[in-house]
């Protein structure tokens, strides 16, 4: 039942990342893995999804680790798409908003990725990176000040 309800989000980390279904996939069923066997570490006064999220986190971390990549190629996402909906100029501001985004040192990248994309709390997004609230308050502040010099840069 787990796996059912977090599998596309849990798959969906790998995919932005890697740009490989197959291991994106392989991932993903290594998370649910190691979340089975670290079952007791789970606090029940916590979202389950926010737990299940700092393991695929981590493991995408380690997985970068193993491979011996770069601070760029750990910092690659891929720009996600556009509602075709919306006006060509929000379409490029957006499209702006997430090149800065990526360009962003990975902590203040994953941090932002998780409070402004995934809706997580600053306490959500604080437990997904096994840091401290005032921690992820800063890595927020910082991450967006720095959006604003990249957008900023990038009219001039």
């Amino acid at each position: 039942m787990l796996v059912k309800r977090y599998q596309s989000k849990i798959y969906s980390i790998f995919i932005r990342s890697l740009r490989s279904e197959a291991l994106a996939a392989e991932l993903a069923q290594d998370v649910f893995l190691r979340a089975f066997e670290k079952l007791d570490q789970y606090a029940a006064d916590k979202k389950f999804s926010t737990w299940l999220n700092a393991i695929a986190v981590n493991r995408l971390r380690d997985y970068w680790r193993k491979e011996g990549a770069t601070a760029s190629q750990t910092e690659e996402l891929d720009i996600e798409l556009i509602d075709s909906s919306i006006g060509t100029e929000e379409q490029v501001e957006r499209r702006t908003i997430m090149q800065a985004i990526h360009k962003l040192p990975c902590l203040y990248k994953e941090a932002l990725l998780l409070r402004y994309r995934d809706d997580y709390s600053i306490p959500e997004v604080a437990e997904s990176l096994g840091i401290g609230t005032s921690a992820a308050k800063m890595r927020l502040k910082r991450g967006v000040e720095a959006i604003a010099l990249l957008v900023e840069d990038h009219h001039d």
